[in-house]
């Protein structure tokens, strides 16, 4: 079946979009067809895509150089996939989890995320796709404003810290509500990371940014007080990395967050050879 042929199918089955998972079928084969050019997949890549659905992406990654793995959680859907992709030696469709999956296999990652879910999805894959080197994501626009933020701005947050340092995000283009069935309420953007694995205390920094963005409007020093149980040592701990006591925590830059949780740690390696 041409591309043309089987995206007019898709179409048949807006009717059974589960609004409850956030399901709206992209009937645009020209995006979807963009998306998995993104991911510039090679021969002997091990990909995965999150929310198979329709069969949008699967379609064109179906015809890669890549051996591909398609999750979703809607038997339905599941079905559908696996009717339609039952000749193609290189796709293994099956039930899959997005927030409960195992992402360290992959060396891409592709998907057009539930919108309810996005945050949770992007978190899993950065801090469990340790064998990634790119992934291509498709999410509401004001979600993809807010995983991009930069500091000093009120959607700067604790996501947004992890995914600089995860690597170089970058957005690539827009996509109308048009281009999907049922039609959304919200606009689509498309961005990829290229992930660099540089950075050994990912998951610390992290849940560092989590604990001083619990009460933005505090200061990073009662913040981080809080976060020690111990004002002596934040001071200290800011002190040595010039850091202004008063400075709010969206002031500060995802560089200024891994050396802070570097600082915590020798600090405890410290503590640890002082007993």
């Amino acid at each position: 079946m041409n591309k043309e042929e089987y995206f007019e199918k898709i179409k048949e089955y807006s009717l059974l979009a589960k609004k409850e998972i956030g399901q709206n079928f992209l009937i645009d084969h020209r995006v979807a067809e963009r998306i998995v050019d993104e991911a510039k997949i090679a021969e002997g890549d091990k990909v995965l895509e999150i929310g198979c659905g329709a069969g949008s992406l699967t379609y064109f990654l179906a015809h890669s150089l890549g051996t591909i793995d398609a999750i979703d959680i809607d038997e339905a859907m599941l079905t559908k996939a696996k009717n339609d992709f039952e000749k193609a030696e290189n796709i293994r469709v099956f039930n899959g989890n997005a927030m409960r999956f195992d992402y360290s296999p992959y060396s891409l990652i592709v998907g057009n995320l539930p919108y309810y879910i996005t945050s949770g999805i992007v978190e899993k894959v950065l801090l469990g796709a340790n064998n990634a080197r790119r992934v291509v994501f498709m999410v509401q626009k004001e979600a993809l404003d807010r995983l991009l933020a930069k500091p000093n701005t009120k959607e700067y947050g604790p996501l947004a810290i992890l995914i600089e340092l995860s690597g170089k995000a970058t957005k690539l283009f827009n996509v109308s509500r048009n281009s999907f069935s049922p039609i959304p309420h919200v606009e689509s953007a498309v961005f990829k990371i290229e992930l660099n694995h540089e950075v050994n205390l990912l998951q610390d920094v992290y849940r560092l940014a989590e604990s001083l963005f619990l009460q933005r409007r505090k200061t990073i020093y009662n913040n981080l007080k809080n976060y020690l149980g111990n004002g002596d040592l934040a001071k200290d701990i800011l002190k040595k990395n010039e850091i202004e006591f008063t400075t709010r925590p969206e002031q500060l830059f995802p560089s200024q967050y891994l050396h802070l949780c570097e600082a915590i740690k020798n600090s405890r390696i410290s503590t640890r050879h002082e007993r």
